[in-house]
């Protein structure tokens, strides 16, 4: 299944979820009996947020209005914008499917890097963990590079990993705590490069794929 495919899934699941709040709520398609509980109302739109967010990108309307509905002090705990946090939902979700993709770019990149964080694993379950913690550097400086475009950070083309780890951090995309591991993680990456073999374990490369993995997927998607 492709990530276009994945998305227009989860947009399906969103939309069932929401239909039965509101169902719940005496939703009879102009009104409601009765408020949704205010924990479904926002988990719904924190999955909105999300969902829309890694699909449309967050310069889309259909994000900035989520947004909007989510800061807003009248709208924020107020459960009664339910119906218009789906109706948000079910734009996005046409557009998606109907191919006006806002952050198309993305959806390709991160399914370019699933494809590689694959072959990755491939190599790891073979018993080829120099290798693969090669193959993952690469992956880790491709999506850094990709976070400083999308922050709007210039760097040179020949940059080192610990060069656009300093910006992106130094720009507040991530913590202290996240610059460390990625400083670390590029350490594996440099000597499996240079043939300091003895300096990181298969299980260090294990839990590198892991920890890229989930990085990847939340900041690139």
């Amino acid at each position: 299944m492709s990530t276009q495919e994945r998305i227009v899934q989860q947009f399906q699941q969103l939309l069932s979820e929401g239909k039965q709040v509101l169902q719940a709520s005496g939703w009879d398609g102009r009104e409601m009996q009765r408020h949704p509980v205010v924990p479904d109302y926002t988990r719904f739109r924190t999955s909105a947020l999300n969902l829309v967010r890694r699909s449309c990108g967050e310069n889309s309307d259909h994000y900035q209005e989520l947004r909007r509905l989510a800061e807003a002090k009248h709208s924020a705990d107020n459960s009664y914008y339910m119906i218009h946090c789906f109706g948000v939902v079910e734009a996005a979700s046409r557009d998606f499917a109907a191919g006006l993709l806002f952050d198309m770019k993305s959806l390709i990149s991160a399914e370019v890097l699933g494809d590689f964080i694959e072959q990755s694993e491939a190599l790891l379950q073979a018993g080829y963990h120099i290798p693969a913690a090669s193959l993952l550097g690469a992956v880790l400086e491709d999506t850094l590079r990709k976070l400083c475009e999308r922050h709007q950070i210039q760097v040179a083309q020949k940059t080192k990993i610990d060069v656009l780890n300093t910006d992106l951090a130094r720009a507040e995309v991530y913590d202290k705590l996240v610059q460390k591991r990625i400083t670390a993680l590029a350490d594996i990456r440099n000597n499996a490069d240079h043939g300091h073999f003895d300096r990181f374990r298969r299980e260090d490369v294990e839990d590198m794929l892991r920890w890229i993995r989930a990085f990847a997927a939340d900041r690139l998607q």
